[in-house]
């Protein structure tokens, strides 16, 4: 069954929360309202959900947010005469580029990213007949001696086409993604 919509969201608040936070902090040094400010950003991402691009990255688009919620906040304390410590907006942009350049993806990005290479490492780096190994080692749950009654083969043989097949597809998503984004599973 497909998660939906809000529990995906949910996720992504979780992987994120901490994130934005000390970027909400590194700006707003009020921590009551830095916090305010952080429900804010999630409240207005969920509302413009449907505008993300999912193709980029979550947090560069929650940082967008909330540095337009960041602008707000300090001109509103101004305009109330409330004394804050301003920031300039470079100045915020700044530290959204600082946040930008130190945040490796969250862990949900990196998966789906690596679901995509894999997906497309299936087809261009495995062979017709080890492409079906894999396929019914993984997707079907098959063992290796159902697999090698089937291709009359040894288990053995199944094993050692299993291990090249994996280090095939490993090597080939390291080559899409770089080996620093690939997780160490």
């Amino acid at each position: 069954m497909e998660p939906t919509r809000e529990e995906l969201f949910a996720i992504l608040v979780r992987e994120h929360e901490l994130g934005l936070a000390a970027f909400v902090r590194a700006c707003v040094h009020d921590a009551g309202d830095a916090d305010d400010l952080v429900q804010e950003t999630f409240i207005a991402a969920w509302q413009q959900l449907e505008g993300y691009d999912a193709a980029r990255p979550f947090a560069r688009y929650l940082r967008g947010i909330a540095r337009h919620e960041i602008m707000d906040y300090f001109a509103r304390c101004t305009a109330t005469r409330r004394h804050v410590h301003v920031l300039p907006p470079e100045a915020v942009a700044a530290l959204g580029d600082e946040f930008e350049r130190l945040n490796r993806p969250a862990r949900g990005e990196v998966y789906r990213d690596c679901f995509a290479a894999l997906a497309e490492c299936l087809s261009q780096a495995l062979s017709k007949q080890d492409r079906e190994v894999v396929e019914r080692a993984y997707r079907e749950s098959q063992p290796c001696r159902v697999i090698a009654d089937h291709l009359g083969q040894t288990v053995e043989a199944i094993k050692k086409r299993l291990q090249r097949a994996r280090a095939a597809l490993r090597e080939c998503i390291v080559n899409k993604l770089g080996p620093e984004e690939v997780p160490h599973v």
